[in-house]
């Protein structure tokens, strides 16, 4: 029986239409199983790259902490006295800053020096001395090492100054709370396998090893087959790993999995949706099922093309997906918030690499690129260096979060300067102008940079040291540009020249004060006999005896030659170890005090001290015992310090010289008359003594105009009920004067010479008055 043309069409149709939705399912299904295998690659690939990121990111967290670390004065110092306690309290205290798990300090041979915790026995060779090696050699090494069963990412820095004299490790545990912070980023089980030479490999997981997860399947990315993806998924892990490290015997592997049936679940939804629709097709109509395989290969093709250009990193282009279906919205959707989601986290993890977490400025590591290419291609700019004068008393008044805010707000201010701005260190800032600025323009800068800080309701009294470099003139590298930072923010810093231009002087000064460093802490720990007090006397004009000694420290060094107090106090104060020259002069004064009292000479001995030494509680208990010790009253010692010293706060100063007052001992204002001087100031000190300075007593007998504001000086002193102590008396007509002026003691060369303490107690034995 013949058919009708209809039924052939219609059976033709059917036949077609069945052989196209069985291919399209087909096709359809492999091509979507493509798909999610696809997407499973790029994912772990991606992870991968987190990964790698956030290992780059630590190490320079490590690169960056060692670097102020090693270029810290106070640590260098440290590190040349070889005193293992003080080594070990500086490598705690700066581990505790950046949570290091591990600090530790080697000599060049690679001796061990000591570590915190103890992990390597002090003498003993360190057993990677070739990390040493390339550390002295090129300035920094890092590396992953297995110690005692445990994995460690180190840098190892050298210490320098400026030559290599030791080297610095730190380093961070990679234990299963990094592991569990990969997770975190890259949602993926993350495993650090560590096969250590011969010794039982280990491995830190984030999957759990109870009885369910032992029965889970780790298979090969190149073993899933599409079937497997779709209906085999169940209790399986798609896993792919990298060696992280691979050297001297250690082998450090990463492997990253994840469940397979999580990530196929939209897929699997997708691949069923697609066979019902299908399959209504057929039973609906003919000519929807055309329509429908149509419209359903093409929004999966476009699918596959947007992933494919999401793998090689295209993420600006959006999903356009003509679909139909809501499966289809919602993946599109998917694949939408995927693609911001990696690119997000892409972006935050080239932010996070290239700027500093507090101030939010390049960080050094960017910065130094940046300057590089500056280099390379000549050009001609100014570096500025910007630095918190008084940064460390800041945070140890304020505390370190006002000192983190006081940070905060001048990066905000350099920042909006315009140029290119970044943190180098704890408190350094450096500033690249847009155009070169006369000294002037800077003056003016100063002036937008200085200025409170409001915080907690107190007021941080804020003021910048600004260090200038021209380059390429000063300078041809960025490392190198770093390092004379260093000196010229350093010498504005101690010298009070907020705004500074480096110059070769301040090279060879720094060189110098870095000895100075070195061989005065030397001195103060073995006590060579090179520190000494030398006495100058204070004749008492209406006795006509010696009553008082100023005593004045001298150093006369084997490798430095003589060096002058102002030198080496200015630095110890810099420094942070001006306690120990205090300790050092206070124990030697008791000692010679002793000595005179044995040659019956009963002085009272006047020691000059700094704002550091008033303002640390820890002085008077310190002095007090030692009196008590070796029996001695309060009235045989007496404070001098500087007017210019004490201004500087002067609520605070007043408070600590008043309870040395209560104490007994008496206080002396010296070199009056050249500060900040007025009645107000006065009238608030606890001084009983008032020295005037000798630049209006050398010439006297020459000179009205001095005469008139010592008399005056003189006066006003009385009136307060302060004693009076003119320094620097050359003549015996000055010395008539200042008697004539009711002046009670009078200081100078031509009474006596400072001398030391055995030629003083000769000179008082046979002291009398000068004609």
């Amino acid at each position: 029986m013949q058919k009708t043309l209809n039924q052939r069409i219609n059976r033709l149709i059917i036949r077609i239409l069945v052989i196209t939705m069985v291919t399209l399912l087909i096709f359809i299904w492999k091509s979507t199983s493509d798909q999610a295998s696809a997407q499973l690659k790029n994912d772990l690939e991606v992870a991968r790259n987190v990964l790698s990121q956030v290992l780059d990111t630590r190490q320079k967290q490590l690169a960056n902490s060692a670097t102020v670390l090693t270029d810290d004065f106070g640590f260098k110092g440290t590190v040349a006295s070889r005193d293992k306690l003080t080594i070990d309290s500086a490598l705690s205290n700066h581990g505790q800053r950046i949570n290091a798990d591990l600090m530790a300090l080697f000599s060049l041979r690679g001796d061990t020096i000591t570590s915190v915790p103890e992990k390597f026995i002090p003498g003993a060779n360190f057993i990677y001395p070739k990390l040493i090696e390339e550390a002295v050699n090129q300035g920094n090494s890092d590396s992953i090492l297995s110690l005692d069963g445990e994995l460690y990412q180190v840098l190892f820095s050298s210490v320098k100054a400026p030559r290599p004299m030791a080297v610095a490790m730190m380093g961070f545990k990679i234990d299963k709370s990094i592991a569990e912070q990969l997770k975190r980023i890259t949602q993926l089980e993350t495993s650090i396998v560590v096969t250590p030479g011969d010794a039982q490999s280990y491995r830190v997981s984030t999957i759990d090893s109870d009885a369910n997860m032992m029965n889970i399947q780790i298979e090969n990315m190149d073993a899933l087959a599409w079937f497997t993806l779709s209906f085999n998924s169940k209790n399986k892990l798609i896993s792919t790993s990298f060696t992280l490290l691979e050297k001297d015997g250690l082998k450090v592997e990463i492997m990253l999995s994840n469940q397979v049936e999580s990530l196929l679940a939209d897929f699997i939804s997708l691949q069923i949706s697609i066979g019902l629709i299908a399959l209504a097709a057929v039973l609906i109509a003919i000519m929807f099922g055309a329509m429908l395989s149509k419209k359903l290969v093409k929004p999966i093709e476009a699918l596959t093309v947007h992933a494919k250009k999401i793998a090689d990193g295209e993420y600006d282009e959006g999903v356009n997906v003509d679909g139909h279906s809501s499966e289809l919205t919602t993946l599109s959707t998917a694949f939408e918030t995927m693609q911001r989601n990696v690119k997000d986290r892409e972006q935050k993890v080239i932010y996070q690499a290239q700027h500093d977490v507090l101030t939010t400025l390049y960080n050094r590591n960017h910065v130094e690129k940046l300057l590089s290419e500056k280099f390379e291609r000549q050009e001609c700019f100014q570096a500025i260096g910007i630095n918190i004068f008084g940064f460390r008393g800041v945070n140890d008044t304020f505390g370190y979060h006002n000192g983190d805010l006081c940070l905060t707000e001048l990066a905000r201010r350099v920042d909006s300067l315009g140029g290119l701005s970044a943190r180098l260190t704890g408190g350094e800032l450096l500033w690249v102008p847009e155009k070169e600025l006369s000294k002037d323009e800077l003056v003016q800068i100063k002036g937008k940079l200085d200025g409170e800080v409001a915080a907690q309701g107190v007021s941080i009294p804020m003021t910048v040291a600004m260090g200038v470099i021209n380059c390429p003139s000063d300078t041809h590298s960025p490392s190198d540009l770093f390092r004379k930072m260093n000196i010229v923010i350093d010498e504005a810093q101690i010298t009070r020249q907020f705004i500074l231009e480096f110059s070769d002087e301040l090279e060879e000064k720094y060189t110098r004060r870095l000895s100075i460093i070195t061989e005065l802490k030397k001195e103060l720990r073995e006590n060579n006999g090179e520190l000494a007090l030398f006495y100058q006397p204070k004749l008492n004009l209406i006795q006509n005896k010696v009553l008082s000694v100023e005593a004045l420290i001298r150093w006369n060094n084997k490798e430095l030659g003589f060096v002058s107090p102002e030198d080496f106090i200015a630095v110890a104060e810099h420094a942070g170890f001006i306690g120990e020259v205090t300790t050092w002069v206070y124990q030697q004064a008791i000692r010679d005090i002793i000595s005179f009292r044995d040659h019956d000479i009963d002085v009272m001995v006047a020691i000059n001290i700094s704002a550091q030494d008033v303002m640390n509680p820890e002085l008077l208990s310190m002095v007090m015992a030692l009196l008590r010790v070796n029996e001695l009253p309060p009235s045989v010692l007496s404070f001098e310090m500087t007017e210019g010293h004490l201004v500087k706060d002067l609520g605070k100063a007043v408070q600590q010289l008043a309870i040395m007052r209560e104490a007994g001992f008496k206080i002396a204002i010296d070199d009056f008359g050249t500060g900040y001087s007025s009645l107000s100031y006065l009238s608030k000190l606890p001084a009983d003594i008032l020295k005037i300075d000798k630049s209006f007593v050398l010439k006297l007998d020459q000179q009205e105009s001095d005469r008139k504001i010592v008399r005056t000086v003189a006066k006003l002193a009385h009136d307060f009920n302060m004693e009076i102590v003119a320094e620097g008396v050359e003549n015996q007509e000055s010395l008539e004067i200042l008697r004539n002026y009711g002046c009670e003691y009078a200081q100078g060369y031509h009474i006596c010479r400072p001398i030391d303490a055995a030629k003083y107690i000769e000179w008082h034995k046979t002291f009398s008055l000068p004609n």
